[in-house]
């Protein structure tokens, strides 16, 4: 079995957290809701990954409050080939606001609170998972 790292970034705005759609061009999970965030290149540290990855993606400068943890899932679970470490954080954006300009990889961007998940991920889903788990160690401080 392959594994590989990704990073994913949340990014707060008030009581809300960024997410992406991705294209219905894109061959991974098109027109799926994600965080910010991909695969490692290599050599590159994940703490470089999630900022590149994050400005690439949306054209965001951002700086890493902290590490929120890792996830380790499998991809593809009809194939078994391949499973993922997920390394999550928390960003805040540095430089020029929240002008956000998405590459070819996505067609939408929302601000999403708690209660929005269960609308646009589904009941298994690792993202939704990871932001409400954000969201509940937000709210109790």
């Amino acid at each position: 079995m392959q594994g590989k790292v990704g990073v994913a970034g949340i990014i707060p705005s008030e009581r809300t957290v960024l997410v992406l759609r991705r294209s219905s061009a894109d061959r991974f999970l098109p027109g799926a809701y994600d965080l910010p965030g991909g695969g490692l290149e290599p050599g590159e540290s994940p703490d470089d990954g999630i900022r590149r990855e994050v400005l690439e993606e949306t054209g965001l400068h951002t700086s890493i409050v902290r590490p929120l943890g890792s996830r380790t899932h499998l991809l593809d679970p009809d194939s078994g080939k391949q499973d993922k470490v997920l390394i999550v954080y928390l960003l805040s954006v540095t430089k020029g606001g929240f002008r956000i300009t998405l590459s070819e990889e996505h067609d939408e961007f929302r601000w999403v609170s708690d209660s929005d998940l269960e609308g646009i991920f589904g009941s298994g889903d690792l993202m939704r998972s990871v932001i409400h788990e954000y969201f509940v160690s937000d709210s109790s401080g």
